[in-house]
């Protein structure tokens, strides 16, 4: 029963987090069909930065706000680097995502007294006594465990992915979000309404990676530091819980899907917790993720549109 209980707490507060991720990818990648890769750059942005502030007692909160906007500045580059400068999709994000590997290494030595030689300590620890958004207000009123779950990380990382999924949706209420979407489905269309669909590319890709980044920043706070390893397959995570989350729920009409996206990160991450259950060895994880996610591509293939297909 305790082995149960502790795999079921890892599966919802990984799958909150990644929620996260997924949602900002649902942006790029389902509504603008931009397979956007530089998304394992900016998680370890997202966490690098956070960990580097909080460890110097900055607020958490402004701290989840600095990683965010350099998150959004990382996508926007990447969609500058593809409407500008007319490089392909796939690429833009091979070379944001390369160039941020080189960054977050100099950020997190040179943020820990280190020399931008990059030449150092890589792994920010945010420490004990650190501020973090579970000891903030207003996540500090809730009980820290409840039958040995930590409740206070559960609900708190649920309310952040819940603010996130309500924001997004409020977005593409908007005008400018109505543009974002008719620019994936249709940009000559978008051209004819005396528009500019690279604009609204830039800006969700923008918004897909702030999402990333903040995703990264609960990453760190969840682990307690921030390693260079952090970002690995997080393209994969993105697609998988969105994939699966559309595929699974999605004739269901009246399920945004935003709410859509939020469950498959939790049966994306279910499916990995019952492998642990299972006994299956941890360094399989990585071949257990490829097989969910080509199971996610044939069932996207089969019972959804071609919209946001890889080929």
């Amino acid at each position: 029963m305790a082995a149960f209980l502790s795999t079921l707490e890892v599966v919802l507060e990984d799958g909150f987090v990644y929620a996260i991720l997924a949602m900002g990818y649902y942006l790029s990648y389902k509504i603008l069909d931009f397979p956007d890769l530089s998304v394992e750059g900016t998680v370890l942005s997202g966490g690098v930065i956070f960990s580097l502030l909080v460890s110097r007692q900055v607020n958490p909160w402004l701290a989840m706000l600095a990683a965010l906007v350099f998150g959004g500045f990382a996508g926007s580059i990447t969609g500058i680097l593809h409407v500008k400068l007319k490089i392909r999709p796939l690429l833009c994000g091979i070379l944001v995502s390369t160039a941020l590997i080189s960054i977050n290494l100099v950020m997190a030595v040179a943020g820990q007294g280190g020399d931008i030689s990059g030449e150092g300590l890589s792994t920010v620890s945010i420490g004990r006594d650190a501020p973090t958004i579970l000891r903030s207000f207003p996540f500090d009123l809730i009980p820290y465990q409840a039958g040995g779950v930590n409740l206070r990380k559960l609900v708190g990382f649920l309310l952040v992915a819940v603010v996130v999924k309500v924001l997004i949706d409020l977005y593409l209420k908007t005008k400018s979000g109505m543009l974002l979407r008719a620019t994936g489905d249709n940009e000559k269309f978008v051209c004819m309404l005396a528009k500019d669909p690279g604009n609204s590319k830039i800006l969700g890709l923008a918004i897909g990676n702030a999402a990333a980044a903040l995703a990264g920043s609960l990453i760190a706070q969840s682990r307690g530091n921030a390693n260079q390893s952090m970002g690995l397959g997080m393209v994969i995570i993105g697609l998988a819980s969105l994939i699966i989350g559309i595929s699974v729920l999605g004739k269901i009409r009246f399920l945004k899907p935003t709410t859509m996206v939020i469950a498959g990160a939790v049966i994306y991450q279910a499916c990995l917790g019952v492998a642990a259950l299972l006994g299956v060895p941890s360094a399989y994880n990585k071949l257990i993720m490829a097989a969910l996610f080509t199971a996610a591509l044939v069932a996207s293939g089969r019972f959804g549109n071609r919209k946001g297909a890889l080929v």
